[in-house]
């Protein structure tokens, strides 16, 4: 019954896992705007966008704690988001390569980014994606362990343990993947394929046939 008339999928095709095809009658879309790769040689230090949503707990071994202090040991200016109902205060002083804030859109971010560490969600791993950017994954629950899966299957990113992962792992991670440019050409081929799905707007008329409009 859910997949006989009409599949909505805002998902390059290839984010799919293989194992669990779509049905035929779905429509893939794009929920953004075309986001061209950036060309030329870019800004040193990279930038890294780090956010785990809008939830943090604070404390000396809470999971935030632990990515932050990697992301202190990588050569590159960090960007980090809490979440509006959060304090960055409560972090306490951070060197001068990182910037924490309540709240930044994330479309206003990205284009200034490198790589992305984040808990896998489905928003955080596709608009990274959109980017052409690759993701250090952090996966908590629900659909977030299935993101970490795929992108490392395509290359896109990889997985840490949330529960064991520490400050050395972050960092060694991050500064991998900065450095190995076939998960940013990796990311950019998903890219191409997310510019190329038609645009959200044409979902309209679909719908509107389905319901007899």
């Amino acid at each position: 019954m859910l997949d006989r008339d009409l599949v909505l999928s805002p998902f390059p095709p290839s984010f799919r896992s293989p194992g669990f095809p779509l049905p035929a009658t779905t429509f893939s879309f794009r929920s953004s705007e075309v986001i061209r790769p950036v060309q030329g040689v870019r800004a040193e230090p990279p930038t890294v966008y780090f956010t785990l949503g809008t939830v943090f707990q604070d404390g000396p071994d809470s999971l935030f704690t632990r990515v932050l202090a990697g992301l202190r040991e990588v050569s590159a200016n960090v960007i980090v988001t809490v979440g509006e109902r959060n304090d960055p205060a409560v972090l306490g002083p951070q060197p001068g390569h990182i910037r924490v804030e309540r709240f930044i859109p994330q479309n206003e971010v990205l284009p200034y980014c490198d790589l992305v560490v984040s808990h896998g969600g489905s928003g955080s791993v596709i608009g990274a994606l959109a980017h052409g950017l690759p993701s250090v994954l952090l996966p908590l629950g629900a659909d977030q362990p299935h993101n970490a899966k795929r992108c490392a299957e395509l290359g896109v990113g990889q997985g840490l343990d949330a529960v064991s992962v520490t400050p050395a792992e972050v960092a060694a991670t991050v500064s991998t993947l900065l450095a190995d440019q076939s998960y940013r050409h990796a990311a950019q081929r998903i890219q191409a394929e997310i510019n190329d799905l038609p645009d959200v707007r044409r979902t309209v008329a679909l719908l509107e046939h389905l319901t007899g409009g």
